[in-house]
């Protein structure tokens, strides 16, 4: 009887751990570490609009490799991504990095990484006003967006068009910009993290690549969600 006894608990056990588990399937758990506090935990309901086709098991995609980019002391934040070979790295400061691929200047695509510090309310207030003046001259369009919110942070990555009146447009011609902006936390400090891919619109191979690369933006260990590209 005794041994009945544990073989139904045992049981029992198991099937509450697996009830458990599948309750985590509808959570989105983010951390985020810092030197100076505790891990911190950040739990939403919901992990918003599905992603795209999730990257290998390891993050990086076949043919890349994972880049590290140091943003300084004012923004203390282990930030990397996923690059192919052939980007080379055009200028560099602490908070500003610029990554170009090609041969004319006029039409290179471009990788932008940067770090400001930000004097906002708050993480998705940073957000909102980046969102506010972004995609907004004729010509420009965004085709699908993702926003929602990190341990330390808010975050919305996008995929768009920049008509040719941008000022970032590449050689002022229709171009694809792929990217995110975070608002985020950094030993208490507020900032802004800011990454984007562009190449012109008829570029459709760094079209693929760019989709990609956006799903493997990490912050602190943390992936930042990307849109649905359509």
């Amino acid at each position: 009887m005794r041994h009945a006894a544990k073989v139904r608990t045992v049981a029992a056990g198991a099937a509450l751990l697996g009830l458990v588990l599948s309750g985590c399937s509808a959570l989105q758990i983010r951390t985020a570490e810092r030197n100076s506090g505790p891990v911190r935990v950040a739990v939403q309901e919901s992990a918003g609009e599905s992603p795209t086709t999730a990257p290998p098991e390891d993050g990086i995609p076949d043919g890349m490799k994972e880049v590290s980019v140091n943003l300084g002391a004012e923004c203390p934040v282990d930030f990397s991504l996923a690059m192919a070979d052939g980007w080379s790295q055009s200028s560099s400061t602490a908070e500003f990095h610029s990554f170009s691929r090609g041969t004319s200047v006029a039409d290179n695509d471009v990788v932008l990484i940067s770090c400001t510090q930000a004097y906002d309310e708050s993480p998705q207030s940073v957000v909102e006003a980046k969102k506010k003046f972004s995609f907004s001259k004729k010509g420009s369009s965004v085709v699908s967006e993702r926003t929602g919110g990190l341990a330390a942070g808010y975050y919305w990555s996008f995929h768009g068009v920049l008509g040719p009146s941008e000022i970032f447009a590449i050689d002022q011609k229709p171009t694809l910009m792929y990217g995110a902006r975070i608002g985020y936390r950094a030993n208490g400090r507020l900032v802004e993290i800011g990454v984007e891919m562009r190449a012109l619109e008829s570029d459709t191979a760094a079209a693929k690549e760019f989709e990609k690369m956006l799903p493997t933006v990490t912050i602190d260990e943390a992936e930042v969600p990307a849109p649905r590209f359509k």
